[in-house]
């Protein structure tokens, strides 16, 4: 055996021994025909789309509005510190159950559940369209908003639009935060007053 043959019984792609820029297939025996040039070794490249190609689906408009439902249900909610019916002096003592706290933690993880669930969804849709390895949905465990951001980028490097949602997203975020804000600020008002 040659110092440029690998060991018997390894049947795959190595570097060209002839010193060609792409990789040659052994056999296992003896090195073949058969090359794979550097272009065939690179990311896959995005081919131009028709024009009237989507850039938006309906699961990432989902994904996008989704959290509107949270401020919706924060704001219909009684906010209070302890439920009504709350006795600090009867014994034994019971800590008060807070259903409405109960109901906005399980509405945010199906919300969180929701958007992982729709960007698979939206990742797939892409593909179908024709779109060349688009942004992973696997990014929407870390948050909703890093998968926004991240597709909304992608998609607008490789047909130069598609950066809306992350404008949407914004603002739906800053109605949450104004609707989060008033509602600590009559909250701490009741408790003041």
């Amino acid at each position: 055996m040659t110092a440029t043959e690998p060991e018997i019984g390894e049947p795959r792609w190595h570097a060209d021994p002839q010193g060609g820029p792409g990789l040659r297939w052994w056999d296992g025996t003896q090195w073949t025909s058969a090359v794979m040039g550097p272009a065939e070794l690179g990311p896959p490249v995005q081919q131009p789309l028709p024009e009237g190609t989507p850039v938006y689906t309906a699961s990432l408009w989902a994904i996008v509005f989704l959290p509107l439902l949270a401020t919706a249900v924060l704001l219909s909610m009684p906010l209070r510190l302890f439920p009504a019916d709350f006795d600090p002096t009867a014994e034994p003592f019971v800590p008060p159950v807070d259903l409405s706290g109960l109901v906005r933690n399980l509405l945010s993880v199906a919300i969180y559940a929701a958007s992982v669930g729709l960007a698979f969804a939206d990742r797939r849709a892409l593909e179908r369209a024709g779109y060349v390895r688009p942004f992973h949905w696997a990014w929407s465990f870390l948050s909703p908003p890093v998968y926004i951001v991240g597709r909304s980028i992608i998609v607008q490097r490789r047909i130069g639009r598609g950066l809306t949602p992350i404008w949407v997203w914004l603002g739906v975020a800053v109605i949450g935060l104004v609707a989060t804000l008033s509602r600590t600020a009559e909250l701490f008002s009741s408790v003041l007053g």
